[in-house]
C-alpha cells in the first residue's frame, strides 16, 4: 500500500485520503492531465456507478415484474417519455435526438441509462459531501479517463461501448453550472463493472476511486474551502431548488 493508501495498480485504482490537503494534492499532482478525466462524487463509497435505469430494472425484477427483452423495455420507456412530454416543452419545441431526450429526462427525474459526471474534480467533491449523511462512512470521488475509454471502445461492437456524451446545454443551466456531461453504457452494467471486464489486463488507471472521509469535521472544512471556490448549491443549481439547498447547508452551522 503506497501513498494515500493506494491499493491497486490495474484498470481501477483506489486511494484513500484523510485530509482536504491530501485530496487536493492527489487531484492536482498524482492524477496527471486533469483534462483527460471526468469526475463524479457519490455520498457512499460502497455504491457502484449504476445509472438510475439499471436500478429501476433491478427493482422491478425484485418486485415480481416479468422478465422480457431489455432492449425493448428501454425503447418503450423512452417512447413513453416522449408521449408524456407532449405539450410540456413550450410552443413549437425542436425535435430531440435520443441522447438529448435522455438528458432532458435525466434533468427532470426520469430513470435513464445516463450517469452524471463533471469536468471539475472539485464540483464532484462537493456532490460527494453536499448531502447530510449521519453514518459518517467514507464518501467517494470517481475519476474516469476518457482517452482510455475511447481506446477500449475501439475493440468493441457498438452495443458494448461506453460513450461519453456532451449534450446540447443551451437550455440546461444546471448542466452548464456543473460543467456536466454523461456516460452511457450497456444496460444493466455499471461503469466500474464495464471497466473491470472490458479493460485489458495491462490497462492502468482507466478508473480511479478516491475515498474521502464522511465525518462532520472533514465535511465542514471541505465545504468551506469549496465555498471559497464559489462551489455551492446556489451556483450548481441556479434555480429555486438550488437556493433552497443552499439555505439548508448554510443553516447547518447556525447556532440555535
Amino acid at each position: 500500500m503506497g501513498k494515500y493508501g493506494q491499493q491497486d495498480k490495474g484498470p481501477i485504482r483506489c486511494f484513500k485520503v484523510k485530509t482536504f490537503e491530501q485530496l487536493r494534492d492527489l487531484i492536482e499532482n498524482e492524477i496527471s492531465r486533469i483534462d483527460r478525466y471526468i469526475f463524479r462524487g457519490q455520498s457512499n463509497e460502497q455504491w457502484s456507478l449504476n445509472p438510475t435505469l439499471n436500478r429501476l430494472i433491478a427493482h422491478a425484477r425484485k418486485t415480481g415484474a416479468k422478465y422480457g427483452p431489455v432492449k425493448e423495455f428501454v425503447s418503450a420507456h423512452l417512447e413513453r417519455f416522449k408521449l408524456e412530454i407532449r405539450g410540456r416543452r413550450g410552443d413549437n419545441p425542436p425535435k430531440l435526438p435520443e441522447n438529448e431526450l435522455w438528458a432532458l429526462g435525466q434533468h427532470f427525474g426520469l430513470a435513464t441509462p445516463l450517469l452524471d459526471w463533471s469536468l471539475s474534480p472539485y464540483i464532484s467533491v462537493f456532490f460527494a459531501l453536499g448531502s447530510i449523511n449521519e453514518d459518517e462512512n467514507y464518501r467517494v470521488v470517481w475519476c474516469l479517463n476518457r482517452d482510455k475509454v475511447k481506446g477500449i471502445n475501439e475493440g468493441l461492437i457498438e452495443e458494448d461501448k461506453l460513450h461519453v456524451i456532451v449534450p446540447d446545454s443551451d437550455d440546461n443551466k444546471r448542466l452548464l453550472g456543473q460543467s456536466g456531461m454523461f456516460t452511457k453504457g450497456p444496460v444493466l452494467q455499471s461503469v466500474d463493472d464495464w471497466v473491470e471486464k472490458k479493460s485489458k489486463k495491462s490497462a492502468r488507471s482507466v478508473l480511479i476511486k478516491i475515498d474521502i472521509p464522511g465525518d462532520r469535521m472533514f465535511r465542514k472544512e471541505a465545504l468551506k474551502k469549496l465555498q471559497l471556490m464559489n462551489i455551492n448549491f446556489s451556483t450548481l443549481f441556479p434555480d429555486l431548488f438550488g437556493a433552497s439547498l443552499f439555505c439548508n447547508i448554510v443553516s447547518e452551522d447556525y447556532e440555535i
